[in-house]
């Protein structure tokens, strides 16, 4: 397997992007709350604990505001 991308969402209102690999999942930004990625990645099969990473591109509100909540609640690690 390759790897595989999805746009959890894009705007002024929140970013973020998961990349899969078969070892791994990666989530690039997260600029929604913890309910609203949950919500997303659910509807992509995925919950907050299969996330190995958080990457933040940069420290904008729309791709930083779920961040610590989510890292909070999970195992994943902070890059």
């Amino acid at each position: 397997m390759g790897l595989q991308f999805a746009c959890l969402g894009s705007g002024s209102k929140g970013n973020a992007t998961l990349i899969k690999s078969s070892n791994a999942l990666l989530l690039v930004d997260c600029g929604f709350t913890v309910k609203e990625t949950e919500r997303r990645l659910q509807l992509l099969g995925h919950q907050p604990q299969d996330i190995s990473a958080i990457l933040v591109t940069h420290e904008h509100g729309d791709h930083i505001k779920g961040v610590g909540p989510l890292r909070a609640n999970t195992s994943c690690r902070f890059i």
